[in-house]
Formats: C-alpha cells, structure tokens, sequence
C-alpha cells in the first residue's frame, strides 16, 4: 500500500513510507521551489533582484553540498555500526541472544501496560 503526502503548489507526491522520509521529500520540494524562484527572477533586470538572486543561489548551492556531505557520513557511520553489529554478534552469539530477547521482553511489558 502506497501512503503518499502531497506538498507545494504543484501538488507534487512525495513517498512518505516507501524508502524516502517526509523530511528528505520536504526538502527536496524546498529546494526545487526555490530553483523555481531563481528562475523565475531571473529575467528582471533590476540590480539589486541580480545581487539578491546570486545570493540564493550560493546559498542554496551551499545548502545542497552540505546536506549531501551530511548523508554520505552519515551513510558511513551507519556501515560502520552495522559491521561492528555483525561481528559483534558473530563473536558473541549467546550474549546476542539474550540481549535482543531481554529488548523483546522490555518491549512486550510496555506494551502489555496500554
């Protein structure tokens, strides 16, 4: 089943629970909006419209390369757990056990008391 949340004046459809978050849709309508503006200023020929939209388009170019560089350490960060994960658990398979079963039982008596 297909949830779908509609944002921005176009009514563009961003997935909200099928691989990519609400904030990662929201932001990129954030940021074609934006480059929507850009162009849409750009063929005012008043000088202080230029300054301010070259303005916006560093920044957003700043914003972008951040945001990328952000999810690639954070990719990274994630690999590392899960491989560390990994031989954790291949090195201690008991103590594994009995920590996801002692999760599975917090978990439960929470959830038993609503």
């Amino acid at each position: 089943m297909e949830n779908t949340v509609e944002t921005g004046k176009r009514g563009r459809l961003a997935e909200a629970n099928g691989g990519e978050s609400a904030k990662g849709a929201e932001w990129r309508n954030l940021v074609a909006d934006v480059e929507d503006l850009v162009k849409k200023v750009a063929n005012v020929d008043d000088a202080e419209i230029a300054k301010i939209r070259g303005k916006v388009e560093d920044t957003l170019a700043k914003a972008k390369s951040a945001a990328g560089e952000g999810t690639a350490a954070l990719r990274a960060r994630t690999g590392e757990a899960s491989e560390a994960t990994d031989e954790y658990v291949h090195e201690n398979p008991w103590a594994a056990i009995g920590i996801a079963a002692a999760i599975g039982i917090v978990i439960g008596f929470v959830a038993g008391r609503r």
